[in-house]
């Protein structure tokens, strides 16, 4: 699936760290005191462009550290306006090159006025989203598939032996149907097969280290960076793991899922959640008490560009409702207008959401 799309607040950046030792110890933050008012996020994309335009300058530094120090939400927006800047490499070439003051190494000076922060803003979000693309939908898992959707796309495919293929956001298949084979791989994202039946071709489908293997049923698997899902609506499967059976000898049947942990390789099985986790192949997601921070991930899966939450305090907050997967980004605004939030578009690529 693509890189995380929702950036919330864990430690400080080594970008900030370029502004000296002193926050080398700094412990993670849990969101700050108060909402991150827009005057502290200008002063952030102030700094960044100061820092990026003078990157020897060791007076600046330590004005920056002093900033950071004066209150926790300027090292807060600071990391988030970094991290913004960090998802577009080719634009950030100072922030590459994290060095203690002493020996920083002096860039080519820069020609022309100093971008403003809203073109600079622009600039980040645009790659922001390319790079959301090419990873999440295209780009190295592409190369391999023979049936693929780019972010935000949904889509249908009926495969040569009448198996209807439902394909999610950002997902990647590749297909093999030479002899008797049936066979598919699922590179990223989800999908939904309803496998045509044929008693002497069972249908096989690989998702990381698991493997499906169905003879006519429908069912629904997804593939994360951490974790393999499967979900049965109809019918029965077999799933396996490096060799080993994971499921009872009858398989999963309709109404059971499973997951498995690819870090720990622990299998959980639960039943499945009526009209919440079949609610995507209708455009909807549907939560029940999920976080602010889980439901933006989420929806970050369908928005072409990233979402930063400003405060990990507000993402803490439950919410549960029917959000439209087409329109993520009026989405994420119903989610955080219905905690007392609001969002804002820095670009049309990049959306912070944050206490009101």
């Amino acid at each position: 699936m693509p890189p995380p799309s929702v950036y919330v607040y864990r430690r400080p950046s080594s970008a900030i760290a370029r502004a000296g030792p002193a926050h080398e110890t700094e412990t993670p933050m849990t969101g700050s005191p108060h909402p991150i008012d827009d005057e502290i996020w200008n002063a952030a994309f102030d700094w960044l462009m100061r820092t990026e335009a003078n990157p020897g300058d060791t007076a600046l530094a330590t004005a920056l550290r002093t900033w950071l120090e004066a209150d926790t939400a300027h090292a807060q927006a600071f990391e988030q306006v970094c991290r913004t800047w960090q998802t577009a490499p080719h634009l950030q070439p100072t922030l590459a090159d994290h060095r203690p003051p002493t020996s920083f190494r002096r860039s080519p000076a820069r020609s022309g006025p100093r971008p403003s922060r809203r073109q600079v803003l622009a600039g980040a979000g645009a790659m922001a989203a390319g790079l959301a693309l090419y990873a999440g939908t295209g780009a190295p898992r592409r190369l391999f598939a023979d049936i693929s959707t780019a972010t935000g796309e949904f889509r249908t495919v009926t495969l040569e032996d009448g198996t209807h293929v439902h394909m999610d956001t950002a997902t990647a298949i590749s297909l093999d149907f030479t002899g008797p084979n049936r066979r598919a791989a699922l590179l990223g994202g989800r999908a939904y097969f309803d496998i045509a039946r044929d008693a002497a071709r069972p249908f096989a489908v690989t998702a990381g280290p698991a493997e499906v293997t169905v003879i006519g049923t429908r069912f629904d698997l997804r593939l994360d960076d951490d974790s393999v899902s499967v979900a049965v609506e109809h019918g029965r499967v077999a799933v396996g793991m490096a060799g080993r059976r994971l499921t009872p000898a009858d398989g999963l049947t309709g109404g059971d899922s499973l997951r498995i942990d690819l870090t720990t390789r622990a299998v959980r099985r639960a039943d499945i959640v009526p009209g919440t986790d079949t609610a995507w192949r209708d455009g909807r997601l549907e939560v029940e008490d999920w976080s602010i921070a889980q439901v933006l991930a989420e929806l970050g899966r369908y928005h072409r560009g990233v979402i930063l939450l400003g405060d990990a305090a507000f993402g803490r907050h439950r919410v549960s409702g029917s959000f439209d997967l087409t329109r993520p980004n009026q989405a994420a605004r119903s989610v955080a207008r219905s905690q007392g939030g609001r969002v804002r578009a820095l670009s049309p690529w990049v959306l912070l959401v944050s206490p009101a």
